[in-house]
Order: structure tokens, then sequence, then C-alpha cells
């Protein structure tokens, strides 16, 4: 179990990997009709597809709501569960005992002495899942409510870039238009195949996930605990194997001066514009009107069907392992929907304590 506490929305995401079920439980959610099909096809897009950066597991992801749905219609606490039809617990026999390097499996024997990694628990990227059906109505919320659209893609994979809102013109139909298997703007064939070739070698690859939140109200935010990238973060750093997370031109602008870095200020049309964007849409953790822009680093999956190093907890002596088993060789391409979801339940928190208070 996992508890987000916010301003407002309380998030309590349970279950694990290989349990009947995992389900989020929710409290403090503005009223709102759920449009279900645009659930679906959120959850959807995290699924699991028929495609070599793709685990074979095969999880339908149907949402079902036991409590706190009237109508299609939610209206403060509800609970929402997904279950688990394709376990395949056997891949792990081979494992007890013996952590996978890079996951979580050392740390938790560490923490609590387990010593049963089957799925990875709830320390599995499986409990994005639920994590998405949440994050998917609080993005219908915002659209509906504030016009905010939250928008990803796939910017990288390995050494091979793709079109990125940080260097190049991008408008908001050109990002919902790469929403389909594989959801990147430019060079998609070249990031396939970077992913087939490393998964033909028994190795797997990292990759960079862009977002885009077009429409944010300024003035949301506030100084430092209170500061809208530190809350946005936390709930990215939620998702399983990200590393990195930066606003706009991010570490970057570490190298810039300080004439280059500063966005200009300019009065047009009668209106106070900020006329570049290094900074994000964010200054001294509040938004300015322009676009919120962040990049988020994602590792290469740790699990590998290369011979790796680890140790026997139960001899206390070195061993080797190859993973079997079904694993993402590149989870940033499932990871995009997940990002936008959790940067949506940042922002409806913090816009519901501003806001509609």
């Amino acid at each position: 179990m996992s508890v987000f506490k916010g301003e407002k929305l309380n998030i309590e995401i349970y279950g694990t990997s290989h349990a009947e079920k995992i389900g989020a439980k929710v409290s403090g959610f503005p009223k709102i009709k759920i449009d279900e099909e645009n659930l679906n096809s959120v959850l959807k897009r995290r699924c699991p597809k028929n495609a070599v950066f793709s685990t074979k597991r095969n999880e339908p992801d149907e949402p079902i709501f036991e409590k706190g749905v009237d109508n299609g219609v939610i209206d403060g606490d509800f609970e929402v569960v997904i279950y688990n039809k394709d376990v395949k617990s056997s891949d792990y026999n081979e494992l007890y005992a013996r952590p996978r390097p890079s996951h979580a499996d050392l740390v938790r024997y560490l923490k609590n002495g387990e010593k049963d990694y089957r799925g990875g628990g709830e320390f599995s990227a499986r409990l994005t899942a639920p994590l998405c059906a949440v994050g998917a109505i609080a993005k219908q919320y915002l659209y509906q409510k504030y016009g905010v659209e939250i928008l990803a893609y796939l910017s990288s994979v390995g050494k091979v870039n793709g079109k990125s809102y940080k260097t190049d013109e991008i408008e908001i139909e050109e990002i919902k238009s790469c929403h389909g298997d594989f959801p990147s703007l430019s060079n998609s064939r070249e990031m396939i195949d970077e992913i087939s070739s490393v998964l033909s070698a028994g190795d797997s690859v990292g990759g960079v996930v862009e977002c885009v939140a077009f429409g944010v109200p300024n003035g949301v935010g506030g100084s430092l605990f209170e500061g809208l990238e530190g809350k946005i973060s936390n709930l990215v750093y939620s998702i399983p194997a990200v590393k990195g997370v930066e606003f706009g031109d991010g570490f970057d602008i570490s190298k810039a001066f300080g004439s280059v870095a500063n966005d200009p200020i300019r009065i047009e049309n009668g209106e106070i514009k900020i006329v570049k964007n290094s900074a994000g849409g964010i200054n001294g953790g509040i938004t300015n009107g322009n676009p919120i822009t962040m990049r988020v680093a994602f590792r290469p999956t740790p699990s590998i069907s290369k011979e790796q190093y680890t140790v026997d907890l139960e001899t206390m002596q070195n061993v080797s392992i190859k993973i079997k088993g079904r694993h993402d060789s590149c989870v940033a391409v499932r990871a995009v929907p997940v990002v936008e979801c959790a940067v949506a339940i940042a922002l409806l928190d913090c816009i519901l304590k501003e806001k509609e208070q």
C-alpha cells in the first residue's frame, strides 16, 4: 500500500503485481461525470502491445468502480479496482532470495527481510495501472473545468533522439496525433530498431518522456515547500524506473548566461506575456501562464536475460542469475500516459486548493 496525501486529494494505491487485484481508494475528488471511453483509452495506451518494446503479459486493465460512482458520476470518495488476469509466478521460482540487480529486491530485504520477489510485488510498474485510472479522471476534470491539456510523448530512446518541445516548434495537435502504439513525434522506426537491437543482445534500453501542460492557470503554486515543481516531481518520481526530472531548459540552463537563460517580459495586445520559456512555465514555484514543460528520464529495464551477478540471501554466497519471464525492453514507451496522469494528479491537487476553496 502506498498513500499520496495531498492538499485536497488522498490516494491509496494497493495490491501487488501478482495479487488477485490492484486498485486505488481516493478521497476529496471533485464532482465529475466520468468519460468512460476516454478513461479506457488512457489505460489502453499503458497496456502491453504486441511489439518488441513490450512485455508479453496480456492484461486488459478494465477499471471497475467498486464504490463512490453513481450513474457514472464521482462526487468525493471512490474506489477503482483492476483485476490481474495473466499472472505467471513460476517465472520467479529460481529467483527466491536472489535479488535482481537494480530492482527493489535487495532494499526490500534490507528493510523488512523480504525474499520473495515475484513480479516485484508492490514495487512493480504494474501498480501504475490504478495510478493511470485516477490520473485519467483528473485529466478529464482539468480539461473540462479549466481547459488544461496534459500531453506527453517519447523524445528519445537510448542514443536515438526525436522531436522535442524544448528545441522544436511543436503544436498541440501534433502531440495528440502521436498517441498510438509508439508515441514519438519522429524517428519512431529508428527508436524501435534501437530497442530491437539491444533486446536481441539480451539487454534493455532507457528513454526520455517529455510532457507539456497547456492552459494551466497562472498563479498556481508557492514558495519553498509549496513550489509546484516539487509537487509535480513528487508524483512523477512515484513511477518506477524514473531517475531524473527537469523543467524547462533543465540542466542545460546551468551552461547558459543569465542574459540567455532569462525569459523577457513584454506587453502584447494589452496583456503581459513571457515571450520565451526557458523556465518551463514556472518561476519561484508558481505558474507564469506559459506551458509547463518537463522531461522525465527512465532507466533501462533491470530485468534482462544477460547473466548478472547477485547474491543468495539464504546461503550468503555470490551467485549469478539469468532473468526469465515477461518484461518490457524499454519501459519508457508505455510510461508516456503514466507521466501525463501523475502530472494531472499533482496539478489537480494544487488547483483544487487554490481555485476551489
